[in-house]
């Protein structure tokens, strides 16, 4: 497969309002279960560690920028959404193949609720390879696979 095919793709589960305590909570500093879900998704498809990934935990970020800027000394982070992300670098067949694991590891029904959060989600893909912004961030995913490339 030719690398140029490969893109860096975001998948984000929104789960919607932090909770108070616990690994859902913007206080915690446990890895949040359902980023653990994510990885093991992205390792289903080609096995472990052949898909370069990470996961990460947060306030949807263009939510929370928008909530600070307009709200000022007012601004409260517990009243911003929060979702997990898997960040892959992953050719489209791939992403195709990753993405219907992921609704079947979260446990996502038509309506959207998702058994492995216990509530309703969202979903949401994000092209991160398209943006104008430096992506030097995700240049690790494309790190690593160049050297498992190598071990081939």
């Amino acid at each position: 497969m030719d690398d140029d095919d490969r893109r860096i793709w975001q998948i984000a589960v929104g789960l919607g309002l932090p909770d108070p305590t616990g690994p859902g909570s913007l206080a915690s500093e446990e890895i949040h279960p359902i980023a653990l879900i994510l990885e093991g998704s992205a390792h289903r498809i080609r096995g472990v560690n052949r898909i370069p990934c990470y996961t990460e935990f947060g306030q949807v970020s263009e939510i929370d920028n928008l909530a600070e800027r307009l709200q000022g000394d007012a601004y409260d982070p517990a009243t911003v959404p929060v979702e997990c992300t898997l960040t892959v670098y992953i050719a489209d067949d791939e992403l195709d193949e990753l993405l219907p694991v992921i609704m079947e590891d979260l446990g996502i029904d038509q309506g959207g609720y998702s058994a492995a959060a216990g509530r309703t989600v969202t979903l949401g893909l994000r092209d991160i390879s398209s943006r104008s912004e430096p992506n030097g961030v995700y240049q690790g995913l494309i790190d690593q696979h160049e050297s498992q490339s190598g071990l081939d």
